[in-house]
C-alpha cells in the first residue's frame, strides 16, 4: 500500500497521469490501474479527470495534505540511501541560461569537476510555473516565488536599470525582457509614459545584445549590464520611481534542509556571488 500511496501522490502533485508515468518510467495503464486498485483499498474516489487536468476529491486532497510531504520525505531518503550505493548519482539543476552561462559558470564547472561521479543534468530556465511537475534536486531561480511547497534559501540580488548606448541608440524605443507579471503596474505604467515603442524579448542575453547593438534602451539586470563590453559607451537613463531588485533563491523539495550533493553546489554559488558584486544588489559602475 505504501507503494501505492506514493504513486497516488506524485500523481497529485503533478496533476497529470501521463507525466506521472512518462517521469517514473511506467506504463500509462499500469499507473492507472494501481491508482484504482489504491481507491478501492480506501474505499473512495481520490482523483478525478476534469479537460484542466487531474483533480482531487474531498477524499483525495486530505491524504494528500496529511501525508504527501512524509511520503515525499521518505522517498528523498530513500534515494538519497540507494545513491550513495552507486557509482553514478544523477543530479538535476534548473538555473537560469544567463546566469549559467555567465556570472555561475565557474561555479557549476567547479562542483562538476570536483563531483566526478556526478552525472549533472542541467536544464537552462527560469520558468515558475508548474515547478513541481518538474524533476530536480536544486533549482536556481530569480525573482520572488509564490509556491510554499518548496523549500528555498536567498543567495543575493540583481538590481535592475534602464541602460542605453549613448548617441546611438533610439530615444523612443525601450527593449523588456520581462512579462507583465514580473513587473509592477506602477513601473509598467513609468516605463510607457517614457518611451514610445517597446521591443519585448523573453530572453534577457538577446535583450542585452539588442542594447549593446544599439537597438534601443533596455531595462536589465546587473548581471547583463556587467557583461557589456565598452561600458563607457552607455548611460542609465533615471527613472521617477524605484526600480527592483530581483532576489536569487536556491529551492529544493522534500526536506528542510538540502541534500549534502545540493549544499556543496549551493556553497560554491554563494562563493560565486560573494565576489560580483552585480549579484548582490549592487549597480555596475560605467566608468563614464
Amino acid at each position: 500500500m505504501l507503494d501505492d500511496l506514493y504513486l497516488f501522490t506524485e500523481v497529485a502533485r503533478r496533476k497529470s497521469m501521463s507525466q506521472t508515468a512518462t517521469e517514473l518510467n511506467l506504463n500509462l495503464s499500469t499507473l492507472s490501474r494501481r491508482i484504482q486498485a489504491f481507491e478501492q483499498k480506501l474505499g473512495t474516489p481520490l482523483l478525478q479527470r476534469s479537460a484542466r487536468g487531474i483533480l482531487l476529491t474531498s477524499a483525495g486532497q486530505h491524504i494528500y495534505d496529511s501525508l504527501a510531504n512524509s511520503v515525499l520525505t521518505l522517498s528523498s531518503q530513500v534515494e538519497q540511501v540507494i545513491s550513495k550505493q552507486n557509482i553514478n548519482e544523477e543530479f538535476y539543476l534548473l538555473c537560469p541560461q544567463n546566469l549559467i552561462a555567465g556570472p555561475l559558470m565557474s561555479a557549476i564547472s567547479a562542483f562538476q569537476t570536483s563531483h566526478a561521479q556526478l552525472n549533472l543534468h542541467i536544464y537552462p530556465n527560469n520558468l515558475n510555473s508548474q515547478l513541481s511537475q518538474q524533476r530536480f534536486n536544486l533549482a536556481i531561480r530569480i525573482g520572488e516565488q509564490q509556491d510554499s511547497s518548496f523549500y528555498q534559501k536567498r543567495l543575493g540580488s540583481i538590481a535592475t536599470a534602464v541602460i542605453t548606448k549613448i548617441q546611438t541608440a533610439p530615444h523612443n524605443r525601450l527593449i523588456l525582457p520581462y512579462t507583465d507579471k514580473q513587473l509592477s503596474a506602477a513601473l509598467l505604467s513609468e516605463l510607457k509614459s517614457c518611451f514610445e515603442n517597446i521591443t519585448y524579448c523573453y530572453d534577457i542575453t538577446i535583450a542585452r545584445q539588442l542594447v549593446q547593438s544599439g537597438v534601443g534602451a533596455g531595462l536589465l539586470p546587473m548581471s547583463e549590464i556587467a557583461s557589456l563590453n565598452a561600458k563607457q559607451q552607455f548611460a542609465y537613463v533615471a527613472q521617477n520611481i524605484p526600480l527592483p531588485a530581483r532576489p536569487i533563491y536556491a529551492m529544493w523539495a522534500h526536506t528542510r534542509t538540502p541534500s549534502a550533493t545540493a549544499n556543496k553546489l549551493i556553497t560554491n554559488i554563494q562563493q560565486a556571488i560573494a565576489e560580483q558584486p552585480c549579484l548582490q544588489g549592487e549597480i555596475v559602475p560605467l566608468g563614464n
